[in-house]
C-alpha cells in the first residue's frame, strides 16, 4: 500500500519526536552523580589520619638528601663519556685572567662581480644609468637598485660606479672598463 506524503511527515515527525525523548532522558532523566562517578550514601567521614610519625619520617629523610653530580649531562641522551668522568675527578687549572677576548674577524669590501663599461641618462635631465656586463647580459641599473639582493648601487659617476653591502654597510667602488674589441 502506497503512503501519501502527509502519512510520510506524520511517520518522520513521530520518529523525531521519539529520538528528542531518548536524549531528553539521557541528558536530564537520570540521577545526578558526582565528579568521580559514584555517589555516596550516608554522611561524610573524615579519614583517620591521627599518625602523622610516619609522613615526618618521610619528610626528614628527603630534607636530608644532599646532592651528588655524577658527570652526566641530563640533557643528553645515552651514557656520561668515560674521558669526561676522569677529567671530572683532575684538578682543573684556572684560565688566564689577562687573555684579551679576541676581536671578530674582518668583514671584507662587496665585490661586483659585472663588469661596468658604460653610463648614460635618457631623458635631459633624467637619473645616470650603468651599464654593467654578466657574462652575456647587459643590465641596466639607477642609483638605489638592488643588484644580487646583497649589493646596492650608491653613486654612479662618469669614470666610477660605488655601491655598498646592504648587510654590513661596507662600501666599494669599480672602474670604468672597456669591453674588448669585437
Amino acid at each position: 500500500m502506497a503512503r501519501t506524503r502527509q502519512q510520510k511527515e506524520i511517520i518522520a515527525l513521530v520518529v523525531l519526536v521519539v529520538a528528542a525523548a531518548l536524549v531528553w532522558y539521557g541528558y536530564f532523566g537520570r540521577g545526578r552523580t558526582s565528579a568521580s562517578g559514584f555517589l555516596r550514601r550516608g554522611p561524610y567521614v573524615p579519614i583517620d589520619a591521627v599518625n602523622y610519625k610516619k609522613i615526618f619520617v618521610g619528610l626528614s629523610e628527603a630534607q636530608n638528601t644532599e646532592y651528588k653530580p655524577s658527570g652526566r649531562n641530563i640533557f643528553i641522551a645515552g651514557p656520561a663519556p668515560v674521558a669526561a668522568a676522569a677529567a671530572s675527578a683532575a684538578p682543573v687549572e684556572p684560565a688566564h685572567e689577562n687573555q684579551a677576548a679576541m676581536p671578530p674577524p674582518e668583514v671584507p669590501a662587496p665585490v661586483l662581480k659585472m663588469k661596468f663599461f658604460g653610463v648614460g641618462t635618457l631623458p635631459a635631465s633624467g637619473p645616470r644609468r650603468a651599464f654593467l656586463l654578466d657574462g652575456e647580459e647587459v643590465r641596466i641599473v639607477t642609483e638605489g637598485d638592488t643588484l644580487l639582493n646583497t649589493i646596492r648601487i650608491t653613486h654612479i659617476g662618469n669614470d666610477r660606479i660605488e655601491y655598498e653591502d646592504i648587510n654590513t654597510g661596507k662600501k666599494n667602488s669599480n672602474n670604468l672598463e672597456m669591453p674588448p674589441p669585437a
